[in-house]
C-alpha cells in the first residue's frame, strides 16, 4: 500500500519566520524518504506574488479531487514549491469560508469550546484556510487511493485542521514550535516558569484566547504530538496539558554554505564590502577618516520582538562596552549592524547620494587605475623620482574633487541609511545607552530596518553574504524554542553567542558539543538572571571577544563551523524518519 505524507503549514509558499526555514530545508530529505509521495500545503493569498511557486498541471489523481471542491467553492493550485527538492504541493484557497467565518468559529466553539469572540483577521485567516485544508483531506480519503496517509500540522494556525478531521479515522502530527502563551508572557516580561499560574486566565488576561484554546485543543486531539526542543516541550506540558510524544530538533542544510575553506574565502571578500559601506556611511560626518583598522563587525538579526529576542540587553550592552572602550582609550572598534526589518518613513536621501557618490568616486579611479599604473611603471623604468603629487593629473584631481564637494553632512549622525520614527524602539534604546555614533565612540550602531538584498542600493548583500563577513552573531534571546539564527550564523563560520532560554542552546549544552578552550558558541546565562547580571555578564563576553587575538578568532571560527556540523539536517532528519516510520506501521 502507497505511502502518502502532506506536510501543512501556513508558512509554505509563505515566508514569514523559522518554521519556512524548517520546512523549506528539511524538504529535500523528506522528498527523498517518500519519493513522489510528499506533498505541501500552504495558503493561497490572493493579495501577494506567488512567487515561491511554481504553478503546473494538476496530476491526474488530483483532477477528480479538484472538482469536487471546485463545486464546494475551493480551489486548489498545484506547483512545485522553489526550495531545494523542489516538493509537489498545493496552495489552497480560504476565500469562500471566509465569508462563512462565524459560523466556523461558532463550530470550533460548540464541539471544541474554543472562544474566538475577540479574534481578529490574524486569527480568522489562518482558521478559514484550515477549513479549505479540512476540506481537501477529506476529498483525498473518499478517493480510496489515499488511504495509508499523514498529515503534518505546524502551529496553531493549521491545528484547527485536526479539529476539522476529529471525526475521520486519519492519522496525524500536530507540531508546536512556540506556544503562543510563552511567547506573549515572556514579552510581557513575565517569568511564567517561576509562575504558579492558570494558562487560560493568563490566555483571557492578554488577549490571546482564541490562539491559545486552538493550539491547546489541537495538541489533546492529534494522534502525535511533537516539538523542537525540550525546553518546549516542558513549556507545552505547562500551558498546553500534553508532554510532547516526539522531540523533532531543528536542522540546517549544511551543503548551502560551502566549505569551512570556502566560508574563509568568501569572509574575506564579504568584510571588505561592508567595510566599503561602512566607510561611504560614516566618513560624511567624521573630520578624521572612518577608523576600520582594528575595527570588528558585529550583527544581530529576527523578528522584532525588543523583549523576546534580547534586544534590549544586547543594545544596553554594547553601550556599556563603548564606555569601557572610551575609558581604556582603546583602539579597537566594533561596528555593530542591527538587521531586523521594520517600519520606515523613507530611505535617508542624504546618506543614500553620499553613498552613491562615493561608490562613483571608486569607480572613477578604478577606470585611471591602468593609466596611473602605467605612469608609475615608466617612471621606475626610467629611474625617474616619483613625485606622488602628479601620480594624478590636474585634470583628474579637479573631477575627483568635483564628485567630493557634493559629500553633505547635515544634521546628526544617522543611525540608519533610513528615517524612521521617533518612537521606533532601537533609536529609544540606542539613546538609553548613549550610543550616538559620535566620532570618538569605539561602538558605533547601524539600524538596517530591512531584508537584506543583493540589490538594496546599501551593502548590496543578502543575508548570509552579510552574516558571513562579520565577526560576531549577537542573539541572547529570553524566549525562544529553538534558535535558528545563532546555528546559521555557526554554519557561516561566524562566532556567535546565544542564552540559555533556547532550545539550541539546551541542546548543545544536555549533549556536550562545545569545545571549552574555543567554544565557538558562547552561552549568556539567562535563566533566573535579572536584567543588569545578565548585561554584565554579556558585555563581560564582548569584552573576551574584543580582545581576542586574531589566532583565537580563527580556533573560534573552526569550532563554530565544526559545532553547526552536528546539526546537519543529513543526520537529524531520521527524527522525523522514525517518527513517520512508526506512524505508517501502526
Amino acid at each position: 500500500m502507497s505511502r502518502y505524507l502532506f506536510e501543512i503549514s501556513w508558512e509554505i509558499g509563505n515566508k514569514v519566520g523559522g518554521i519556512y526555514t524548517v520546512i523549506s530545508s528539511k524538504a529535500k530529505y523528506i522528498k527523498n524518504f517518500l519519493e513522489r509521495n510528499y506533498f505541501v500545503i500552504g495558503p493561497y493569498l490572493k493579495n501577494k506574488d506567488q512567487n515561491e511557486f511554481r504553478f503546473m498541471s494538476l496530476p491526474r489523481e488530483f483532477q477528480e479531487i479538484s472538482e469536487n471542491l471546485n463545486k464546494k467553492g475551493i480551489k486548489i493550485f498545484f506547483g512545485e514549491w522553489l526550495v531545494e527538492g523542489l516538493p509537489h504541493g498545493f496552495l489552497i484557497d480560504f476565500e469562500k469560508f471566509l465569508g462563512e467565518i462565524n459560523s466556523i468559529k461558532y463550530e470550533l466553539w460548540e464541539k471544541f469550546g474554543v472562544d474566538s469572540l475577540r479574534s481578529g483577521e490574524d486569527y480568522s485567516q489562518p482558521i478559514a484556510w484550515s477549513k479549505s485544508v479540512s476540506e481537501f483531506i477529506k476529498e483525498l480519503k473518499n478517493t480510496g487511493n489515499f488511504s495509508n496517509l499523514i498529515f503534518h500540522c505546524h502551529e496553531w494556525l493549521s491545528g484547527a485542521i485536526i479539529l476539522f478531521l476529529k471525526d475521520f479515522d486519519l492519522k496525524n502530527v500536530f507540531t508546536t514550535h512556540a506556544t503562543v502563551l510563552g511567547r506573549t508572557l515572556s514579552a510581557a516580561e513575565i517569568n511564567f516558569w517561576n509562575e504558579d499560574l492558570d494558562p487560560l486566565k493568563a490566555a483571557y488576561n492578554f488577549g490571546v484566547e482564541a490562539k491559545h484554546l486552538i493550539e491547546k485543543k489541537s495538541a489533546e486531539t492529534c494522534t502525535y504530538f511533537t516539538t523542537i526542543s525540550n525546553i518546549t516541550s516542558k513549556e507545552a506540558e505547562k500551558f498546553l496539558g500534553r508532554k510532547a510524544d516526539f522531540i523533532l530538533p531543528n536542522g540546517i542544510d549544511l551543503s548551502k554554505f560551502g566549505t569551512f575553506e570556502e566560508i574563509s574565502r568568501a569572509h574575506g571578500k564579504n568584510k571588505k564590502i561592508i567595510f566599503d559601506f561602512i566607510l561611504n556611511f560614516f566618513s560624511p560626518y567624521y573630520k578624521n577618516s572612518c577608523p576600520i583598522t582594528n575595527s570588528l563587525i558585529f550583527f544581530t538579526s529576527g523578528r522584532k520582538e525588543i523583549r523576546n529576542k534580547g534586544f534590549d540587553i544586547l543594545i544596553y550592552a554594547l553601550g556599556k562596552l563603548n564606555k569601557i572602550l572610551k575609558d581604556t582609550k582603546s583602539k579597537r572598534n566594533i561596528f555593530v549592524f542591527i538587521f531586523v526589518p521594520g517600519e520606515i518613513i523613507d530611505v535617508n536621501h542624504q546618506v543614500l547620494e553620499n553613498i552613491t557618490l562615493y561608490r562613483g568616486l571608486k569607480e572613477y579611479l578604478e577606470d585611471l587605475q591602468e593609466e596611473i599604473i602605467s605612469r608609475i611603471f615608466h617612471a621606475l623604468i626610467h629611474q625617474r623620482k616619483i613625485d606622488p603629487e602628479k601620480i594624478l593629473t590636474e585634470k583628474e584631481i579637479v573631477e575627483a574633487q568635483r564628485i567630493i564637494k557634493k559629500v553633505k553632512a547635515e544634521g546628526e549622525i544617522p543611525l540608519s541609511m533610513y528615517l524612521l520614527s521617533p518612537q521606533n524602539e532601537f533609536l529609544q534604546l540606542c539613546q538609553k545607552a548613549n550610543l550616538k555614533n559620535q566620532e570618538d565612540d569605539n561602538v558605533k550602531i547601524i539600524i538596517y530596518p530591512i531584508y537584506l538584498s543583493s540589490v538594496d542600493n546599501f551593502l548590496n548583500l543578502d543575508y548570509y553574504s552579510a552574516a558571513n563577513g562579520c565577526h560576531l552573531g549577537i542573539f541572547p534571546s529570553l524566549y525562544e524554542p529553538w534558535g535558528y539564527t545563532p546555528l546559521e550564523a555557526l554554519a557561516n563560520g561566524v562566532i556567535s553567542i546565544t542564552s540559555d532560554s533556547t532550545g539550541f542552546a539546551d541542546y548543545v549544552e544536555k549533549n556536550n558539543l562545545r569545545n571549552k578552550e574555543f567554544p565557538g558558541l558562547f552561552i549568556l546565562k539567562r535563566k533566573n538572571k535579572n536584567d543588569e547580571e545578565t548585561i554584565e555578564e554579556l558585555t563581560e563576553i564582548f569584552l573576551t571577544i574584543t580582545n581576542m587575538e586574531r589566532s583565537e578568532r580563527i580556533q573560534n571560527k573552526y569550532e563554530a563551523r565544526r559545532l553547526a556540523s552536528c546539526f546537519d539536517w543529513q543526520d537529524l532528519i531520521k527524527n522525523y524518519l522514525n517518527l513517520y516510520e512508526k506512524i505508517f506501521s501502526s
